[in-house]
């Protein structure tokens, strides 16, 4: 999944046509496109693996989390704003490949002696006690701390854009926004708590 950090409306089509080329030349249709709106507290997603989109709210966390990614970002060559894509290739001229970011996941929980040369000096930045972790890792974490936290597993399925199985999928057409807000804030205030 990819997202870009802009009022990105007007330049949807493009962007989506960047987003296209890259999954071309990668052979896959792996990165989606996702729009971050800090000043809504929104990260919509028009499509996802599931064929529906989604529209998640940021929590005072993830709105902090996403603004200190953004003063991290090189400006684009050609207009001299941060580039659009919360996670952007070398050039800066589109989003980082799904692949290379797992790879950059892995290559930060090693050891010194299984660094591969001309990658990443922080080799053990992301060691976790409990072993390695992958990016679809967090998605599981979220749901648990949601969980521990007292959501309910209808909203947190929701949340994380899970479609209904059996007759409520069919007949419970509500996605539980309201709740879905309730829940990511309070994720986020959790996540606050334990980075402290």
């Amino acid at each position: 999944m990819t997202a870009t950090l802009v009022d990105a409306k007007p330049q949807q089509q493009a962007l989506q046509a960047t987003v296209d080329a890259h999954n071309t030349a990668q052979k896959s249709g792996a990165v989606q496109l996702g729009f971050v709106d800090l000043q809504a507290r929104t990260w919509y997603l028009p499509t996802t693996k599931n064929q529906r989109d989604h529209l998640i709210h940021l929590s005072d966390f993830a709105v902090q989390q996403f603004t200190e990614l953004a003063t991290l970002r090189e400006a684009d060559r050609i207009t001299g704003k941060p580039v659009a894509w919360v996670f952007p290739d070398r050039r800066a001229t589109g989003p980082v490949c799904v692949k290379s970011f797992g790879k950059q996941l892995a290559d930060r929980q090693s050891s010194e002696r299984a660094r591969l040369q001309n990658r990443t000096k922080s080799v053990d930045a992301l060691v976790l006690e409990s072993g390695r972790w992958t990016a679809h890792d967090l998605r599981r974490t979220a749901s648990t701390l949601m969980s521990q936290l007292g959501i309910s597993n209808d909203v947190i399925n929701e949340c994380e854009n899970h479609i209904k199985q059996g007759m409520s999928g069919v007949y419970i057409q509500d996605r539980r926004e309201a709740e879905q807000v309730k829940a990511f804030d309070a994720l986020g205030q959790r996540l606050a708590k334990l980075m402290a």
